[in-house]
């Protein structure tokens, strides 16, 4: 008889951006012989993420909703700690695969005190500390963050940057604290011709290199800085125009500063597309100017298409953006070095396209969407035999 399937509880706040692409990718790419898969989820951040229930549902996954906030907040934090509890106790789990901070915190502490049996995984996706915030309340959640520590069974990072991290920071001991690399679906995302087709739907002359970024406008994606870049390599390179795709709370901002420093139609806000892989495969430059991250989805789909690549020198991209060899790297909060690394990867042409293609092979070879389901399935199959043998 075929063993039953591994029970897992993926629990997650952030139904938004990347980690929300990785649940998906989770739940509907792990086959369902062998893993029987529920997402524990809250759609207060995304009103949007409700299209996804219905696809989770219609593949077979249960979903169970519990109201989660993004902000701390002691009322509604004790109010979901206490659901998931409940949650917990009533239905036994072989894994509770915790995602991002807020869930990662109420999710292990919720299945601690509900006293189930499952191996309590987090994922961080990038830790709360790293966030652009006073020291103290750094301060703060790195101490939640290591209090969180002493009940995780396994932590499961997605660059080697972050585990570095988070085993500097001792969150966990380094045994407990392995390395899974985000993966992408390259059939989506390769070399093609539609660059001139973009091009001329957005107005833009054949003649004017391309520079553009991908994500959602919020403090964290850095695009303030890149405006700012582009105001001064335009300002040498004038030929060129500038794009980013995605929506957000920073919409107005964002456009106002575009106004504000003259650029007009050199620099266009998108909006939400929903032909991320057309716009990557058009542009001469990607641009990711994040202040923090974990390893996002958007730089790996950019090399994946063969872009040369700017971005911040901070964990996550560290560990994809290797200056020489895959990319080049500019300082976080720096517009100025910004200016100057993309005006040094538009001139270096061929530099940049050598690169662009290292880049692209290694994407194949170890940032695949199937490579990052193969060994998450090991992890917990693996797992779960070790306990079930105690």
């Amino acid at each position: 008889m075929a063993p039953e399937p591994i029970r897992i509880a993926h629990v997650l706040e952030a139904t938004a951006g990347g980690t929300r692409q990785y649940l998906m990718d989770l739940c509907l790419g792990l086959p369902a012989d062998r893993f029987a898969q529920t997402a524990v989820v809250s759609s207060e951040r995304s009103e949007a993420f409700r299209t996804d229930i219905q696809s989770l549902r219609q593949a077979g996954v249960t979903v169970h909703e519990v109201p989660m906030t993004r902000e701390i907040s002691p009322r509604a934090d004790w109010r979901a700690l206490g659901l998931l509890r409940r949650y917990f106790r009533a239905n036994p789990f072989d894994i509770i695969h915790c995602h991002s901070s807020k869930a990662g915190m109420l999710g292990r502490y919720a299945a601690w005190l509900a006293r189930s049996r499952a191996v309590r995984i987090y994922s961080p996706h990038a830790f709360a500390f790293q966030m652009d915030a006073s020291p103290r309340k750094q301060r703060i959640y790195r101490f939640l963050e290591w209090c969180a520590g002493r009940i995780t069974n396994l932590l499961i990072c997605t660059t080697d940057s972050e585990r570095e991290l988070a085993v500097k920071a001792r969150l966990v001991r380094p045994g407990r604290a392995l390395v899974v690399r985000t993966g992408v679906e390259v059939r989506q995302f390769h070399p093609t011709a539609e660059a001139v087709g973009l091009r001329e739907e957005l107005g833009i002359s054949p003649k004017h290199r391309l520079v553009g970024a991908v994500g959602a406008l919020v403090p964290q994606k850095g695009q303030r800085y890149l405006i700012e870049a582009a105001a001064q390599v335009l300002a040498e390179m004038p030929h060129t125009t500038f794009v980013i795709a995605g929506e957000g709370e920073l919409h107005e901002e964002l456009q106002a500063q575009v106004d504000a420093l003259g650029l007009g139609r050199r620099f266009r806000l998108l909006g939400q597309r929903g032909d991320v892989p057309r716009i990557l495969s058009s542009l001469d430059l990607f641009v990711m100017p994040s202040l923090w991250e974990g390893l996002p989805y958007a730089l790996l789909e950019a090399m994946a298409t063969g872009v040369p690549v700017v971005a911040t020198d901070i964990p996550g991209l560290v560990d994809l953006v290797q200056p020489g060899q895959t990319g080049w790297l500019a300082q976080p909060y720096s517009s100025d070095h910004l200016a100057e690394m993309v005006t040094a990867a538009l001139r270096s042409t061929g530099p940049s396209s050598l690169m662009a293609q290292t880049a692209r092979q290694r994407i194949l070879s170890d940032y695949t969407r199937e490579h990052m389901l193969q060994q998450l399935g090991a992890i917990y199959e693996r797992v779960v035999e070790e306990r079930r043998r105690r």
